[in-house]
């Protein structure tokens, strides 16, 4: 049997219409009926269009200033998994983490890296090639991130974009830091530090072992499990979490970085752990003792 579509037509204009009676009257005159009934208003229908448009734009909106159209056409990039090091056009020596994208940008004033998502270890080209006479001086290195501006001091340095913070590591020589709206910091060698918009956080001494992960190793030293999986998450295809019942669990070792699977079997060998899969692609990793039917 065909549906009735004037019986249709008409329920639904009597719920837009208990809907359009419902507005509160502080809203504006725009969006009241006469008292006559007499029809709706241009102002009305002019009103009712705008909030319809806002009504599909906002959510639109918001989720367009999530996607990660930036790092989609970034000048160089990684996949989840992937190493990269990439040879700048002055000598410097830059290797991307997993999922990590970068622009970069040589100006008369500066040589700068944009790094819009995940992390980098940067090598600088020194100034000095040849004898002390035959010396090239470079526009400073900067590296930028959502949170401000770090330049290269020394010879080997790391910056990592965090949701809502960075972090900088000194591995040789230092860095200025300086955020975007805060006072500057100059980071020691051997030390590292986050930074905000607005603040620099005190430096803390600095494990050298940590760049490890430019060959594809994690160095963990009584790390916890929560922390490990974490940074394994980055690497690995699909979800990994960990189970609050093992977030504390430490862990020490060396660990490949670039076959996930093989170190979560590692860990589970070693450590009262198991690994449960909801799916091929969702992975949790909690303790042996909370095994469930």
């Amino acid at each position: 049997m065909r549906p009735d579509y004037r019986t249709s037509k008409q329920t639904l204009a009597q719920q837009w219409r208990r809907k359009t009676d419902a507005v509160p009257a502080d809203v504006g005159p725009a969006l009241c009926e006469d008292a006559g009934g007499a029809g709706v208003s241009k102002a009305r229908r002019r009103a009712l269009k705008t909030l319809s448009w806002l009504a599909i734009a906002a959510p639109a909106g918001w989720l367009v200033s999530r996607l990660p159209w930036r790092t989609w056409t970034a000048e160089f990039r990684t996949a989840t998994g992937e190493l990269h090091d990439v040879l700048l056009a002055d000598g410097t020596q830059v290797t991307l983490a997993s999922a990590s994208a970068i622009n970069v940008a040589f100006e008369a004033n500066a040589r700068r890296v944009h790094l819009l998502a995940g992390e980098i270890m940067v090598r600088p080209v020194s100034d000095a090639r040849g004898t002390p006479d035959a010396r090239i001086t470079h526009a400073p290195l900067l590296v930028q991130t959502a949170e401000g501006v770090v330049e290269a001091r020394g010879a080997q340095f790391s910056v990592r974009q965090r949701e809502g913070f960075t972090r900088v590591a000194a591995f040789r020589g230092d860095a200025l830091v300086t955020p975007a709206s805060g006072a500057a910091l100059m980071l020691a060698s051997a030390q590292w530090c986050t930074f905000t918009r607005s603040r620099v956080a005190a430096p803390q001494a600095l494990d050298a072992r940590e760049a490890m992960w430019t060959r594809g190793l994690l160095y963990a030293n009584d790390m916890r499990i929560a922390d490990l999986v974490d940074e394994l998450a980055r690497y690995h295809a699909g979800v990994l979490r960990y189970a609050d019942d093992i977030a504390d669990l430490r862990v020490s070792g060396i660990y490949q970085l670039t076959d996930t699977d093989g170190t979560l079997a590692l860990l589970q060998r070693t450590y009262p752990i198991r690994l449960r899969s909801i799916t091929p692609y969702w992975t949790i990793v909690e303790a042996l003792d909370s095994a469930r039917i």
